[in-house]
């Protein structure tokens, strides 16, 4: 029973490694937590100077500006204001729009800043950084993260079979439907594309979505419930929008005996991850709850200021790019281009249609479904789609639970069916997936805003 995880483990990194090719052996251009663990290790909190590339090309850090004002006083944790009516006012009277984390808005002209100093920051949760921690000591910013990335997609089809092996068995065709699984996960969604791409954003995803599925195998019958809360505070750690999936171990435990031991130790090890966060977000930005983004020196600012972080107003778009969005088709190469903002998992993905047909009643069910949908609303009302992806990778933060419940609910059992829309799925996702470094104007539109308006 062993060797199928482990079989399962070396075929898909070995994919993951053909897609990453040569940069599998060199750092990222976006290697971001190896610089927040090189801090840590540092005693630091920030950055030692400005971010790599600045100013000609560095993407999403975050910048806490310290103003020193004509008569000594002093602005901290400023950030420049980017809203229409500041920008207005700018040309206008000629005056920087300056915000205070106090949510206080300064006009000031040229004259009345003394002095200005920047301090630059890591503006993601610092979940993955922790993993970093030990390859950083030893390699500095030379540090393997595509590597890291890739090795790490690959246990969580690893772990999904030896879980579905355990809970359902291998008799009856069951053995091959467990792989079918996996390799809808591994091969079919948007982790192949993150996982052989490392990267702040994927690495991320990947470690938010191992963890959350070792959550899962220890949640499941409230069997191990000390093990459930750490691995679900770690993948709170990584993508904080995980937490959604507390009611799938509230309702275990709820159907479990209600034992309050067992709620403890659930309770424990994931109040003091959160506690972990919230001080690293206090001592840096003086706010429990902020990581950074609104700091982030980034194009989006303007929308994310006048719009907020997370708003009704991105649905429609996300909607989109969550279900139905499709490239352009076109009778020569290179046949198919993607938007930026990926493809709908619809077109992509199609095997999840079977989740239609996952209608076998089994205890967890509900608690499945209700956290796949909690998981799923918050990035519904995200200000970003997810951008620059070939699918929409934001599935990533549930999809462990759809998994589950196509494979238990028995989704896979018109399995010629399931293989076939698998391997579809496999086949498009290995395209892009391959080209997406190699010849990125041959899958991507050049107009970077298409299908949606200029943001």
């Amino acid at each position: 029973m062993r060797a199928r995880p482990l079989a399962v483990f070396a075929l898909t990194f070995a994919v993951l490694a053909a897609i990453a090719g040569e940069r599998l052996l060199r750092p990222s251009a976006n290697n971001h937590y190896s610089h927040l663990a090189a801090a840590w290790l540092d005693g630091r909190l920030s950055l030692e100077g400005r971010p790599p590339g600045y100013p000609k090309r560095h993407d999403d850090w975050g910048v806490v500006t310290t103003l020193v004002l004509r008569d000594d006083a002093v602005l901290e944790r400023a950030y420049r204001c980017r809203t229409t009516a500041c920008e207005e006012r700018r040309r206008s009277e000629h005056v920087e729009m300056w915000w205070t984390a106090d949510g206080a808005l300064h006009a000031l002209g040229r004259r009345d800043i003394k002095a200005r100093h920047e301090t630059w920051y890591v503006t993601f949760p610092p979940g993955p950084a922790l993993l970093f921690l030990p390859g950083v000591a030893l390699f500095g910013l030379s540090f393997l993260d595509v590597l890291l990335t890739a090795l790490l997609a690959a246990l969580i089809p690893a772990v999904l079979v030896a879980f579905l092996d355990r809970i359902r068995g291998t008799a009856d065709g069951r053995g091959r439907e467990n792989l079918w699984a996996a390799a809808a996960w591994a091969f079919a969604s948007p982790a192949l594309f993150v996982g052989a791409h490392g990267s702040v954003w994927f690495t991320a995803q990947i470690a938010g979505a191992l963890f959350l599925t070792l959550h899962l195998a220890a949640a499941w019958d409230a069997r191990r419930p000390a093990l459930a809360g750490l691995c679900l505070g770690m993948a709170v750690a990584c993508r904080p929008t995980t937490a959604f999936a507390l009611p799938f171990f509230a309702a275990e435990w709820w159907r479990e005996g209600r034992r309050w031991r067992s709620a403890l130790a659930f309770a424990a090890p994931l109040a003091l991850i959160g506690g972990a966060l919230m001080l690293h977000n206090y001592l840096r930005f003086a706010d429990v709850f902020e990581f950074g983004h609104r700091y982030l020196d980034i194009r989006w600012q303007r929308r994310m200021q006048e719009l907020g972080m997370f708003s009704a107003a991105y649905l429609r778009r996300n909607l989109e790019c969550m279900l139905w969005l499709a490239p352009q088709v076109s009778a020569a190469a290179p046949y198919l281009r993607w938007s930026i903002h990926g493809m709908g998992l619809l077109l992509a993905s199609p095997w999840l249609l079977l989740l239609a047909a996952a209608r076998r009643r089994f205890p967890q069910r509900a608690g499945l479904i209700i956290a796949a949908v909690a998981v799923a609303i918050p990035p519904l009302l995200y200000h970003n789609s997810g951008q620059l992806q070939l699918t929409y990778r934001f599935a990533l933060d549930y999809l462990p639970l759809l998994v589950l419940l196509l494979a238990v609910g028995g989704g896979l059992r018109h399995r010629r069916l399931a293989a076939a829309l698998i391997l579809l799925s496999a086949a498009l996702q290995l395209y892009g997936a391959w080209n997406f470094q190699r010849a990125p104007g041959e899958i991507f539109v050049h107009d970077r805003w298409w299908p949606f308006a200029p943001e």
